[in-house]
């Protein structure tokens, strides 16, 4: 989604706290929370109490069981195998920061100041300005938040790897206990936290959790509280199959080793991080865990993957079935604290003091949003949320796509909000950068009372634009004709990397000529000659079905040279050798087959004309399935042999020399099966670190 900025004409600043997006927000969505309410054994019928000290109490012991949980797997996060570890109580330990913990401290900062109107641009704005970190899904929210690319969009582009992981779940328990005892609201206050970081799968799982933890406040039985949350996600989802199958399994097997190695069969992934796997294990581990807290986060940890997570999670869950008290008294728990790994000025570092913050939150919201809940003898709470804009501004994108390509457009929806009771027609502007020209550039909108007016613009990217730059951000402005409001906002286009083409260079095996084929030829046995020669592991039939149904790979020879790769494309250029072409790669991440249709194993080479704009040493991450090489001006930088399963980042290269302006980049890639993708991303550092976007690419017609 966009931010937004409101203000009287007179004004010339900007204001950032009245920045907006659209996600679920607005008198439409939050009178829908209230109807859930109503229908959902809610309000006056059905009214749900409960009183503030077991509230409070339970708010507590979730984040406990948080820390406490998440510590225990934390060391052992990624060892993807069965272990056999013992409790020891050593293993408490809430020294370490965790990100589990971390964003949901940063999300309560922006709930205190937002209220129930909160966004999901306001939760990524506060990541991107507050968390330094970026392993994985978050370095991908935080390039895209850059970009100009909000939520949900920021979930899923450029995300295939990290797309259906475990940063969202785990960040479901405030949610759950602010929308106490109220699971749509739960999940609909999750789904705008999901949203930053995935798309699909991932943002349902941690939308069933939250719904779960909301009324694990009034419910105790584990599997109970599994079908009423699992009742709000569609049957379409394939995780909702997880969950059912991981309960069938509880059933019939007492072993979690078993359920794991079931589990692992249908829904394994190279990734530890994978949400299917790890869901699978902490549910897994509540049903056997007979709410032993400890029991629950060794089982959960004994399965690996993601430990820290599941135990986290799993630990969470049972903090608020059994509240604080009795797990102080079980385990003999003294205070717990925690560390930060984010900025934010709490009052003090203590577990309960974040519980009794978050259950503040928790009772202001039963006055508005989750009326159908009431906390008996809860303190008064004076929490002032900021007012909500008059007018909002979004951008949809056609086809969940923010990108656009040399000589294409992008189809983008522009939408205002006007939340008053007074109809107001307004004056718009759309300013293109770096060449992007907007069809509509200037038009008038008029949006009704307490209504939302669109308009559909197209933004292009010429074919003849020297410069393409992958970060984009086209500004909106829109005065109003019979009030004093000035609404500004902006969304973002990614033009990605363009690459020259040369290829597919396929040979057979074995290699021969026509010269060849003559003189060998013979009516009895017209391939012998030649299918000797070959290389093909097996007997004389297999050599020769290879040279007939398939090509060879080729790791070893040269085709062009730089010349060939870095002069100017010709579009009219024919060749009975090989084909020249753009492939204007929008996402980091590319495979052979967004480059030709040619099936079969083959090389080909990609070049490309970095631009930097000063003399800078970078970091690059680089994934690879097949064999490749790479160079930067005509120096070889990385080279594979072998073959991997694709991840975004199987390489690292530390301090690559770029120069200021023109670096020619080209990788050699080769194809042995279908399965040959590539990525390259450049980053500030060599791990887990923030992706630059500030390099550019020139115009293959115009090397």
């Amino acid at each position: 989604m966009n931010k937004t900025n409101v203000k009287k004409r007179k004004r010339c600043e900007k204001n950032p706290s009245e920045r907006r997006d659209m996600i679920a927000v607005g008198g439409g969505k939050i009178n829908l929370i209230k109807k859930c309410c109503r229908e959902d054994g809610g309000m006056e019928n059905n009214m749900k109490k409960i009183a503030y000290k077991d509230y409070l109490d339970k708010v507590y012991g979730c984040f406990i069981g948080k820390a406490i949980s998440g510590n225990i797997g934390a060391p052992h996060e990624g060892v993807k195998m069965p272990m056999e570890f013992d409790f020891m109580p050593e293993m408490i330990n809430c020294e370490l920061p965790n990100d589990d913990l971390d964003l949901q401290v940063l999300w309560l900062d922006v709930v205190e100041q937002k209220g129930e109107f909160f966004t999901s641009y306001d939760l990524l704005d506060r990541f991107v300005n507050y968390c330094t970190y970026s392993p994985g899904e978050y370095a991908i929210m935080r390039k895209n938040y850059k970009r100009g690319i909000y939520p949900p969009y920021s979930g899923k582009f450029c995300n295939d790897y990290y797309l259906e992981g475990m940063g969202c779940p785990i960040r479901s328990e405030i949610w759950g206990c602010i929308g106490v005892g109220n699971m749509p609201l739960a999940s609909e206050l999750a789904s705008r936290d999901g949203c930053l970081d995935h798309y699909g799968e991932s943002i349902w799982a941690e939308r069933f959790l939250a719904a779960l933890e909301a009324e694990a406040f009034f419910e105790s039985d584990v599997s109970t509280l599994i079908d009423r949350a699992l009742a709000l996600v569609p049957e379409t989802t394939r995780f909702k199959g997880l969950i059912r199958y991981v309960k069938e399994l509880c059933e019939k097997y007492s072993d979690i080793k078993v359920v794991m190695t079931k589990l692992l069969f249908r829904y394994g992934h190279p990734d530890c991080t994978s949400m299917f796997q790890n869901l699978g294990i902490t549910v897994a581990a509540l049903l056997l865990g007979e709410n032993d807290i400890i029991k629950t986060s060794i089982m959960a940890l004994n399965c690996g993957f993601d430990t820290d997570c599941t135990c986290a999670t799993a630990g969470a869950i049972i903090g608020i079935l059994r509240g604080a008290d009795e797990l102080i008294k079980a385990y003999g728990l003294t205070e717990i604290t925690y560390t930060l790994g984010v900025k934010s000025d709490r009052r003090s570092n203590k577990i309960f003091d974040l519980a009794e913050d978050i259950a503040a939150v928790g009772v202001q919201f039963t006055s508005t949003v989750n009326s159908g809940v009431v906390i008996e003898g809860a303190p008064e709470t004076h929490l002032e949320f900021e007012k909500p804009t008059d007018f909002l501004f979004k951008a949809d994108y056609a086809d969940m796509d923010p990108s656009v390509k040399l000589g294409e457009s992008r189809r983008v929806t522009l939408t205002v909000t006007n939340r008053t009771e007074s109809a107001e027609t307004f004056g718009c502007k759309v300013s293109a950068v770096n060449g992007l020209i907007c069809d509509v550039p200037e038009f008038k909108l008029y949006v009704p009372a307490l209504s939302s007016t669109s308009i559909d613009v197209n933004i292009s990217l010429p074919v003849d634009t020297e410069i393409i730059y992958d970060k984009n951000i086209c500004t909106f402005e829109a005065v109003g004709e019979n009030t004093e409001y000035f609404l500004e906002g902006d969304f973002g286009v990614a033009c990605g990397a363009v690459w020259k083409v040369c290829g597919p260079f396929w040979r057979t095996e074995p290699v021969c000529t026509t010269k060849d084929l003559l003189e060998n030829f013979t009516l009895e046995h017209p391939y012998s000659a030649i299918i000797n020669r070959s290389s093909i592991e097996g007997n004389y039939h297999d050599k020769v079905r290879h040279f007939h149904l398939n090509y060879a790979t080729d790791t070893a020879s040269e085709y062009v040279g730089e010349k060939e790769l870095f002069s100017p494309l010709d579009k009219n250029y024919a060749s009975g050798v090989y084909e020249q072409s753009i492939a204007h790669l929008a996402e980091d991440s590319f495979s052979m087959e967004d480059l030709f249709g040619f099936k079969g194993p083959c090389v080909a080479y990609l070049s490309r004309i970095v631009i930097a704009e000063a003399e800078r040493d970078i970091y690059m991450n680089i994934g690879y399935s097949s064999p490749f090489e790479m160079y930067l001006n005509g120096e070889m930088i990385a080279k594979r042999e072998n073959f991997d399963t694709w991840t975004a980042e199987n390489v690292h290269l530390e301090k690559v020399k770029l120069k200021k302006g023109e670096n020619k980049l080209y990788v050699r890639m080769t194809r042995a099966n279908r399965d040959t993708k590539m990525n390259v991303t450049f980053t500030y550092g060599p791990v887990c670190d923030e992706h630059n976007i500030s390099l550019a690419s020139k115009n293959p017609y115009m090397f």
